[in-house]
């Protein structure tokens, strides 16, 4: 189905093809997907700083000395292992909760993407649910004007019965046009997302759910360090800032390293390798350096990563509380969608009968025109009302679900 999209572009997709299109090709989802190699890279240079660095020096030198002229040459070969370097050794260990936070940060930009494509998405369907009442009423309004008209003609209607058909049909219109502009922004949303420029067709429906079972709260709350992905990041952060911390003390130590050295001079540029294999001489050992002359600005990264390590602490409780809360008003925000869909089908069934019965005594002469356009516009406003409670429920759902991480996820 991916490869249809890309390379045919199909324009009408179900949610799951569309998510599916989205982690393929999205520019979101790609970005995230590029700055996470980039991290990872990253921390494979880190590693490769354990390894042995050689360096190599070539040189010439022309000598004047009482008039005479020596020539020299000179070139060594220079081998250096650290066996204890804390920039090296801290490097690596930040380099590393670094990639830890950044795929903690892709799964979260591959969350919010999914959640703002079921945004998108399930506004996309509920458009076509608007644009289909708004056919339906204006049929409804053209037939009703229709009629008043004849009537008007003949005189059995009046003047007053007339302006209101027409403003009933009129209104109508005005409703398509309503819907018409909600579909244009979600669907450009759906393809903005999507990365695509032609026109998507969302090809599911929101349906009324058969029963709606809401997981408990408090379960949730217990859980929700190890799934909520927003917590999960403002931990590894603090204990990126913690890692900082401890390094920074760490940096007082001395550097140790291991070096060895293979140094020839000859007075004559000579292409003779055994010449330099008799004439070299090697030197190796153990350097130690201590940090004395860089004390002042040991201490300044201490302080600084003592205060960024305050500062993470504090924002990650900041976080904590505020996904807490978020999740809270979620929870309770769903349960009252959930309520308002319930509402809101009664009421649309109710406003359907009473409409159908209105145009039944309508035809009879049994109530008035006033009455059966009043009795159409409640049954396209519950129409309305019960479409964006479903719509609202979906919505909530989604947002709910990614508060709650996995929790919600893998029971869905």
């Amino acid at each position: 189905m991916i490869i249809l999209f890309l390379f045919f572009q199909v324009d009408s997709l179900s949610l799951s093809q569309a998510i599916d299109c989205a982690l393929a090709g999205s520019p979101v989802y790609n970005e995230s997907r590029a700055s996470l190699s980039l991290v990872r890279i990253q921390f494979y240079k880190s590693l490769s700083n354990l390894l042995p660095t050689i360096t190599t020096r070539a040189r010439y030198t022309k000598s004047t000395f009482q008039g005479f002229d020596t020539d020299s040459y000179t070139g060594s070969i220079n081998l250096t292992v650290p066996i204890f370097d804390i920039d090296v050794i801290g490097s690596i260990i930040l380099s590393k909760e670094q990639l830890s936070s950044s795929e903690i940060n892709y799964k979260t930009e591959i969350a919010r993407l999914i959640l703002n494509l079921k945004t998108a998405y399930y506004k996309l369907v509920n458009t076509r649910e608007f644009l289909k009442a708004s056919e339906i009423t204006i049929k409804h309004a053209r037939e009703n004007l229709k009629l008043i008209k004849t009537k008007y003609s003949i005189g059995s209607a009046s003047r007053l019965e007339k302006l209101q058909a027409e403003v009933f049909y009129l209104r109508a219109l005005e409703n398509k046009a309503n819907a018409i502009t909600r579909r244009v922004n979600a669907r450009e949303e759906l393809k903005s997302l999507l990365g695509v420029e032609h026109n998507i067709y969302a090809t599911d429906s929101l349906v009324m759910p058969d029963r709606i079972d809401l997981p408990d709260l408090d379960s949730i709350l217990t859980i929700i360090d190890r799934v909520n992905l927003d917590i999960q990041s403002a931990h590894k952060l603090a204990g990126i800032a913690r890692t900082g911390l401890v390094l920074s003390y760490l940096a007082f130590l001395p550097k140790v390293s291991f070096f060895y050295g293979y140094n020839t001079t000859a007075d004559s540029l000579i292409f003779d390798f055994q010449y330099y294999r008799d004439n070299h001489t090697t030197d190796y050992g153990i350097n130690i350096s201590p940090p004395l002359f860089e004390i002042k600005t040991i201490i300044f990264n201490w302080l600084t990563a003592k205060k960024e390590y305050h500062i993470k602490q504090f924002t990650e409780r900041r976080v904590e509380l505020e996904t807490k809360k978020a999740l809270r008003t979620s929870y309770y925000t769903l349960k009252g969608a959930i309520d308002k869909l319930h509402y809101a089908r009664r009421a649309f069934e109710a406003a359907n009968e009473a409409a159908t019965i209105a145009r039944e005594q309508f035809r009879l002469g049994a109530v008035s025109l006033l009455d059966l356009l009043q009795s159409e516009e409640e049954l396209y406003d519950a129409k309305l009302s019960f479409n964006t409670a479903l719509e609202n429920y979906y919505l909530q759902k989604a947002n709910f679900s990614y508060l709650a991480g996995e929790f919600v996820l893998k029971k869905e």
